[in-house]
């Protein structure tokens, strides 16, 4: 080799420089990101060794479709019952509290699933402590990541935590497959024991990030007396009824969360009764796995493009537009019925999907005060009420007329909240 002659090899200076380039961008953002990121890939990968088969689970116990989809409702129910309280103790305690206590919640149910048996009334308890997960950790993560991330990053903070759980998504499932066929009750357990080991790993490694918990820490004011003790409640009561007050006039956030509650009901079929439509259309268990991990393949390959690409892009048209992606998707389901058709149908829908939420995970840390950030977060949980209503109608809707006419449903029901998305972002993008 001549001296001025191209290195080549693991030195060379084009591998130094893509290593480089990302150490650089690992680098740019705060530690504590890849520690929350880290802890979502974990719980996801424990949450949908199960999630997925969790209706498949309990119909072959014998729990019919109209309870079975009555059960499945419970989970959102806890979301949407305590979905405000969550973000409030957030701002008031701290993300890391809110955050142990909703996945330690979550892992307990798993455990209790292996047990309960065709019991109706005990699977929709457990269910609804499963939905601890969406109730408390994952708005108070959500908040973390905002806290943490200057404005002009928070959308790709949030896309590299939808990367590992969307990468989660993809290998769960797979492992949980295999699990469902050899012993169901084992990927209770495995998942039971990974949500309990990330709350560990949230409360001895992760920071505290909320703006009134390190302001309070920050002070070091001594303990205050009994009056000013019942003064300074009074003042937080008089506060909080304030920023409830504000939150209830805000009628673009409203608008916003009435197309997504329409959005994610008809998502949230993917994982409620694709599995058991696809089931009872004679598809072997292995269709429903490869869908899901196209899925994982196309948001963890292209969340973060698109995330890049739209990070200070208007929200309401492309939060309205890659619905359409969405209807095509649920309408392959419907009416395609062998394997590649049943793929490619994801794979129009997973586009959707990282167009979508490229803007959609900026409207609320764009839209709230930081003060009331936690409030608002936590507030994106009514959402999870489409989800009950739609499982729930999805239920009986099918045990009448069939998986197709379920589909459908879900087809339209998407186009509907992308309408009312694109109307709540443009009034948000004018405000801007």
């Amino acid at each position: 080799m001549t001296p001025n002659a191209p290195a080549s090899g693991p030195g060379s200076p084009t591998r130094g420089g893509l290593v480089s380039r990302l150490r650089t961008y690992v680098a740019s953002f705060p530690r504590a990101v890849w520690l929350l990121t880290a802890a979502t890939m974990v719980e996801s990968t424990g949450r949908f060794m199960v999630v997925p088969y969790l209706s498949l689970y309990m119909h072959g116990a014998g729990v019919s479709l109209g309870a079975l989809g009555l059960v499945l409702a419970a989970s959102p129910v806890a979301s949407v019952a305590f979905g405000a309280w969550g973000g409030h103790l957030s701002d008031k305690w701290g993300r890391k509290p809110v955050q142990v206590v909703g996945v330690c919640l979550s892992g307990l149910a798993m455990f209790g699933f292996a047990f309960a048996g065709d019991t109706v009334w005990l699977l929709a308890l457990l269910n609804f402590l499963n939905g601890m997960t969406r109730t408390f950790y994952r708005p108070a993560t959500n908040a973390a990541l905002s806290d943490h991330c200057p404005a002009d990053r928070r959308s790709e903070a949030f896309a590299l935590n939808r990367i590992a759980l969307n990468a989660a998504f993809g290998w769960g499932p797979l492992i949980g497959v295999a699990l469902f066929a050899a012993a169901p009750k084992a990927g209770f357990f495995a998942a039971g024991a990974l949500n309990l080991a990330v709350g560990l790993f949230l409360a001895l490694v992760v920071p505290e990030s909320a703006p009134l918990v390190l302001a309070r820490r920050s002070a070091g004011a001594p303990a205050p007396g009994a009056e000013s003790r019942l003064a300074a409640r009074a003042a937080e009561r008089r506060s909080s009824g304030a920023a409830v007050a504000e939150i209830l006039r805000d009628g673009v956030f409203w608008l916003w969360m009435a197309g997504m509650s329409l959005t994610w009901g008809a998502y949230g079929l993917i994982q409620d009764w694709l599995g058991v439509f696809l089931k009872e259309g004679g598809q072997e268990g292995w269709v429903y796995a490869g869908i899901l991990f196209v899925n994982s393949l196309v948001c963890v390959f292209g969340q973060l493009p698109a995330s890049r690409l739209l990070r200070v892009a208007r929200i309401g048209p492309p939060a309205g537009l890659s619905k359409l992606a969405f209807a095509a998707g649920f309408l392959g389901f419907a009416f395609l019925g062998s394997p590649v058709p049943l793929l490619l149908s994801m794979f129009t829908l997973s586009v959707g999907e990282i167009w979508g939420s490229a803007v959609q995970s900026r409207f609320v840390p764009e839209h709230a005060r930081p003060e009331l950030l936690g409030r608002y977060m936590g507030l994106t949980t009514v959402s999870e009420l489409g989800r009950a209503l739609v499982s729930a109608v999805a239920g009986f809707l099918m045990q009448a007329a069939g998986g197709r006419a379920v589909f459908v449903m879900a087809a339209g029901v998407s186009l509907a909240g992308g309408a009312l998305m694109w109307l709540a972002g443009a009034a948000h993008d004018g405000r801007r």
